[in-house]
């Protein structure tokens, strides 16, 4: 059974981004440096790293190895060893291969080869972790690791999180019109859009404070919730996000006095940064320093959560935030307290939050302060409550699915619109919740955990064959929004109000993974229903495999 209130400390870091390692990053940022400029490449203002090639590997899986080798250098520590869990986000991996049509390299699209040829790399003895969960996988991915720290299945975890731009990203976002031809402003009332960039970050998380660093840091709290509300814009409310600061804050032990500092996600988006200020109100943290990195080194996607995260170690070890870059004054709904120039803090803890398409948001506590733990030891248990497997057909999925909505005599258009994965999975789940299912759950307890092999390649490659004809209209935001395997679990939170956490796993075959970590969540009592499974789905053909869990 996993046990709350085990310290996991924050051991060796490491990170590359567009500033350059992590020493260069944070002389640079100090110093008011900004790493975003106009690339004629992708005919706008990103930022990008130099990633030393190694032979035989891509881009995307250099600059992670070159994180994960550095802090393994650092601490000592080798994945060959039982007790090292390897845990890896990225949001699109080696995603720019699916335009260069390399048939003999082709299998390298895949999330789960990339992540294996990693592991493989360093002779990891188990396999990765994989988690793609849109723009918070990097904190998700600390919350995953904490977990199985906390369930004793490993005593060090490596969290690794990057990506690297390609015009698949970049002409994705662009879609959107949510991008800024010069390095964005966040929180600002100028702001007019995102700056992309590209990164990746390791740390160690232990349990053996021999390997933390001296600051002694630690992984306090983590919560993960989800809006409900809209696949591509966030909650016009704050209360998703508003949800994971407090849950996460609540395992942390803390309240509004012990924090130091927060670091958003501070996308410089319009509707984006107002949410935010309106969830740190809700929080109580609005007199509370707070700042965003997006302005120095991009919003680097799957990398943003970990690289960030490290920094805010640095920063909490420094004594003072930096400034958010690009900032004169603000125009959202609450004021916060925000500077374009460095603030001191005192010592306490930081909250580090991120939000992304699917409605998905995240929340982690670092703290540097030692507090009595109040935990008592949980007695819950999870019990199946119903089970659905989507049958095969003779007849293509198309026909096939649309009889399965058809009977089900409903008229919600939105339907046609969706992926073809996130049709396999509505049916699926509107038959599993055919008996009422979460309608006794309030709807924060309510979470969805997912797993597959293929990510949203479906998607992926009609988003693809958009840009491969040069449409002078340029992308379709429609079938960009779907190449986020967890945009599929987003519409099951907006149409059965789903607001706990909701977590998109990607594996090589369907280990259990899925279901074991969701009786985890009802165990440590984190969720009192889980819709969890197998959604797997690529050029017709799927594999639905899916269980309603609750608290016994």
């Amino acid at each position: 059974m996993a046990e709350k209130g085990i310290n996991i400390y924050i051991g060796a870091t490491s990170l590359r981004s567009c500033l350059g390692n992590k020493s260069q990053t944070i002389e640079a940022i100090h110093r008011g440096e900004s790493g975003l400029f106009h690339s004629d490449t992708f005919s706008m203002c990103v930022g990008q790293a130099e990633v030393e090639p190694i032979d035989g590997h891509t881009r995307f899986e250099s600059i992670i190895i070159e994180q994960i080798d550095a802090v393994l250098s650092q601490s000592g520590i080798s994945l060959a060893d039982k007790s090292v869990q390897l845990v890896i986000s990225t949001t699109k991996g080696n995603i720019e291969l699916l335009a260069k049509g390399c048939e003999e390299r082709a299998q390298e699209v895949f999330i789960s080869n990339t992540t294996a040829t990693i592991a493989n790399y360093f002779g990891a003895a188990n396999s990765p972790i994989v988690v793609s969960n849109a723009c918070i996988s990097g904190l998700s991915a600390f919350i995953i690791a904490k977990r199985e720290l906390e369930s004793g299945r490993c005593r060090h975890a490596v969290v690794v999180g990057g990506d690297v731009l390609s015009e698949f990203i970049t002409a994705g976002f662009a879609s959107f019109k949510s991008i800024s031809q010069q390095p964005c402003r966040p929180y600002d009332a100028e702001r007019d859009g995102l700056t992309l960039g590209e990164a990746a970050g390791a740390v160690i998380l232990t349990t053996e404070r021999a390997f933390a660093d001296e600051a002694l840091i630690r992984v306090a709290g983590g919560a993960i919730s989800n809006d409900a509300n809209h696949i591509s814009g966030p909650s016009r409310t704050g209360d998703g996000l508003y949800y994971a600061i407090h849950n996460a804050m609540v395992e942390a032990g803390v309240g509004c006095g012990d924090v130091a500092f927060i670091n958003t996600h501070g996308t410089a988006t319009r509707f984006n940064d107002e949410m935010e200020s309106k969830a740190v109100a809700w929080a109580g943290l609005c007199d509370t320093p707070l700042n965003s990195l997006k302005g120095y080194i991009g919003h680097t996607l799957g990398a943003s959560g970990v690289v960030e995260a490290i920094l805010c170690v640095e920063q909490m070890k420094q004594g003072y935030i930096f400034g958010t870059t690009g900032f004169v004054s603000s125009d959202v709904p609450h004021a916060l307290k925000l500077s374009a120039t460095e603030q001191p803090i005192r010592k306490g803890c930081c909250v580090k939050t991120a939000s992304g398409f699917g409605g998905c948001n995240a929340a982690i506590v670092l703290d540097s302060q030692t507090r009595e733990n109040n935990t008592e030891p949980s007695t819950r248990r999870a019990v199946e409550i119903a089970s659905y497997e989507l049958p095969q057909a003779e007849l293509p999925f198309a026909e096939f699915i649309r009889a399965e909505f058809k009977s089900f005599g409903e008229s919600n258009m939105k339907f046609y619109k969706m992926s073809d994965m996130s049709k396999a999975l509505y049916v699926a789940v509107e038959h599993l919740l055919s008996n009422g299912g979460f309608n006794d759950i309030d709807p924060t307890r309510r979470a969805i955990i997912l797993a597959n092999r293929a990510s949203s390649l479906d998607a992926d490659i009609v988003h693809q064959q958009v840009l491969n004809q040069h449409n002078p209209e340029g992308a379709s935001p429609a079938a960009f929004v779907y190449t986020l395997a967890n945009v599929a679990a987003g519409e099951m939170c907006i149409r059965h109000k789903i607001q706990g956490e909701n977590t998109f796993f990607i594996e090589e075959r369907d280990s259990g993974l899925a279901e074991r970590y969701a009786r985890e969540l009802i165990e440590r009592g984190d969720a009192d229903g889980v819709i969890c499974g197998w959604c797997d789905y690529l050029e017709g053909k799927w594999s639905v495999n899916i269980k309603l869990l609750k608290t016994e």
